[in-house]
């Protein structure tokens, strides 16, 4: 009896971390991708939000402090949010600082952040490219506990990654993006999006093929920036 009700609960547990999906979002201003690609200042981040989906709300507030652990030493400024019911759908929410680099050279040994944005001046626009790099040695490390305890790993192939763009600037901004979601809308090809001075947004997420190439290759494109007059 005592083997069955272990088999049990173990298949439980399984079963509560659905298919252990990872959805990772950022807020980014325009002025700090400017100000590091053009000063390469150091320092400089954005605010980000992770989400794992998890069976119910009732393990989501029973398991957050081991949520916790395997993932704070993984992000800046990491700080457990309240659980979110989407639907059907739980959430272990946090929040966390992403850092914005002027260069990726060697970045996983001078970050303890498991994603970072890159922002460098662009050769071919004059504008500025920002990249989404992702550290695989720390998402093994997480996927290694993930796996421990719920005999599965984190997949980007069933997660969402989105950036929500603001133009905080007194000047208007193009954003060349191809092959994402922008807004909610899918693009095919280059398109550009103008974004007027103050407080304009646009939210970018990854499509498939985007999101496979980031897991396979620990980067990934996001868009160009350009200074439009």
């Amino acid at each position: 009896m005592k083997i069955t009700r272990y088999l049990v609960l173990a298949f439980l547990g399984v079963m509560s971390l659905s298919a252990c999906k990872l959805d990772l979002s950022s807020k980014i201003n325009i002025g700090d991708l400017n100000r590091v690609s053009l000063s390469q200042e150091g320092g400089v981040t954005g605010r980000g939000t992770i989400k794992l989906e998890v069976g119910s709300m009732d393990h989501c507030q029973n398991e957050s402090r081991f949520f916790a652990s395997v993932l704070e030493s993984h992000f800046q400024g990491f700080n457990i949010l309240p659980c979110e019911q989407v639907g059907l759908e739980s959430y272990f929410v946090a929040g966390f600082q992403i850092p914005i680099l002027h260069s990726a050279r060697d970045w996983p040994e001078k970050s303890n952040s498991l994603i970072a944005i890159k922002a460098v001046r662009s050769s071919q626009i004059g504008g500025v490219d920002v990249d989404l790099l992702l550290n695989p040695a720390r998402f093994r490390t997480i996927n290694k506990a993930i796996e421990a305890k719920y005999f599965q790993k984190f997949d980007f192939a069933r997660s969402r990654i989105a950036i929500r763009l603001k133009n905080n600037q007194l000047t208007y901004h193009d954003v060349l993006a191809s092959d994402v979601f922008a807004n909610g809308l899918p693009v095919v090809g280059l398109k550009a999006f103008g974004l007027k001075p103050g407080t304009t947004h646009l939210k970018i997420e990854l499509s498939d093929v985007q999101r496979e190439f980031f897991s396979l290759y620990s980067h990934v494109p996001l868009f160009k920036l350009i200074l439009s007059i």
